[in-house]
């Protein structure tokens, strides 16, 4: 819950842009937030974990959904994040 937090606070923070008082505060709390990896570190290994779990369910035979939508859902997910991180890091210069 506090990786799905983050990225709220994150996303408000980019729709409502600087120039708004809440959008200013979300800003700077969400960079603050995610300066520190002791703190995030946690909620992010706990969101990889989730997912797997839920990936694992997807692709096994006891799956609760018949169609492969949930698969492709969360895939899609995934290469979001990663490719949202690979770009990030080569904006950075890393």
């Amino acid at each position: 819950m506090f990786v799905v937090a983050l990225a709220a606070l994150s996303c408000s923070a980019r729709l409502l842009g600087a120039g708004d008082e809440l959008g200013y505060f979300s800003q700077k709390l969400s960079a603050t937030l995610w300066r520190y990896p002791e703190v995030t570190r946690p909620g992010i290994q706990m969101a990889w974990m989730t997912w797997a779990v839920l990936f694992g369910l997807a692709i096994s035979p006891l799956d609760p959904i018949s169609t492969r939508w949930d698969e492709v859902a969360l895939g899609a997910l995934a290469l979001i994040v990663v490719l949202h991180r690979f770009f990030a890091s080569q904006r950075a210069g890393n």
